[in-house]
């Protein structure tokens, strides 16, 4: 047990009406919200797990682990013989103070939350959240709308669109049967993480059916994002087991060419390169020869041959786009483009200054 386990938990908290939900109540919800520290370096934030628990032994804080940007809270149910009714809890601490460190550095934190019920038991997944503590300035990331693929032979396709800070998926899946299945959701997208409540839709009609009828959603799924770049993203499905524990999925998806090529033509077309910077000009771009470097690089050239796009790709993952590409111009200045994605590429040009390639027809 941490030795300053006494120091974090707190049983009944009430949680600020500030503070920002990032799981949806199932056994249990995980929230974060910052506290007030004078003189504190990087800003100070304390995370809440509510639930209810089967017993009236709720769990009480164990221990608090971090590998990488990965946070795993364990807590137990100590007592025996305790009554089969259900109860409330809560748990609030601050994981910087749990860690032993002075704060925790700035990023996106994937936090699972762990629950046994007594001293013999195994502990059990009970909630999960991701939780955005970028510093103040990071860089966002826009998703790409179009499908969106996991890796390997058992695909998981998902259709994504961003508008005005909403972000909506669609899940085209299988039920249990074997007969399709589709979700749907939307979520507030601040730029870097979704949460997404999945609804299977069912009772509507079908499109020559003389008399319609509207459909109704059950909640079965939930959807949590977390983007790297417009084109690559991973993902984390999660539902509810029937003793109350969390059943997790974790995938990596990136965005789908519609393109019966994968060797890196289908970023052939018009390009718009325009620039943050307050005296960029926009350039229009005809990305329209295409070569093969080698097995992990192409080329774009314009007709003139003064402007050069090379990219590189995954060897494994030919058909998702590339990892990386490089913009030289005829001048010998270049940009470089960390996110790409089929329609847009986001980088920096020489001086730092961010700039994006934006597809205007292929």
């Amino acid at each position: 047990m941490l030795r300053t386990a006494c120091c974090l938990l707190a049983a009944a908290i009430a949680m600020p009406a500030s503070a920002q939900m990032l799981a949806a109540p199932a056994s249990a919800a995980v929230s974060s919200h910052e506290m007030s520290v004078p003189n504190a370096i990087l800003p100070i934030w304390s995370i809440s797990v509510e639930g209810r628990w089967a017993t009236q032994c709720p769990p009480v804080l164990q221990t608090v682990a971090l590998d990488g940007n990965d946070l795993r809270i364990d807590a137990r149910s100590v007592l025996e013989l305790c009554a089969r009714q259900t109860t409330p809890y809560s748990i609030e601490l601050n994981p910087a103070l749990a860690l032993q460190r002075a704060a925790l550095a700035p990023g996106v934190y994937r936090v699972s939350f762990f629950a046994a019920d007594g001293a013999q038991e195994q502990p059990k997944l009970h909630a999960f959240a991701l939780i955005d503590r970028s510093a103040p300035g990071a860089a966002v990331t826009t998703p790409e709308t179009g499908f969106w693929s996991s890796a390997g032979s058992d695909r998981t396709l998902l259709s994504l669109e961003l508008q005005g800070g909403q972000l909506s998926a669609a899940l085209l899946s299988y039920d249990a049967d074997g007969q399709p299945a589709w979700l749907f959701g939307s979520a507030p997208y601040d730029g870097r993480v979704a949460h997404i409540s999945m609804l299977r839709l069912s009772g509507g009609s079908a499109p020559f059916a003389p008399a319609s009828s509207s459909p109704h959603g059950d909640a079965t799924m939930t959807l949590d994002l977390q983007f790297s770049t417009s084109a690559r993203a991973q993902a984390w499905l999660s539902r509810l087991r029937s003793d109350g524990s969390l059943q997790l999925r974790a995938l990596e998806i990136s965005r789908l060419p519609l393109s019966a090529s994968v060797d890196g033509s289908a970023w052939q077309g018009e390009w718009v390169l325009v620039g943050d910077a307050a005296n960029a000009v926009p350039q229009r771009l005809h990305l329209s020869h295409f070569q093969a470097l080698d097995s992990g690089h192409f080329q774009l050239t314009s007709a003139d041959g003064t402007i050069a796009l090379e990219c590189e790709r995954a060897l494994v993952q030919p058909e998702q786009p590339p990892q990386a590409c490089s913009l030289h111009r005829a001048d010998g200045s270049t940009s470089r483009f960390d996110s790409v994605a089929i329609g847009r590429m986001d980088g920096t040009d020489a001086n730092g200054a961010a700039v994006h390639l934006l597809r205007v027809t292929p």
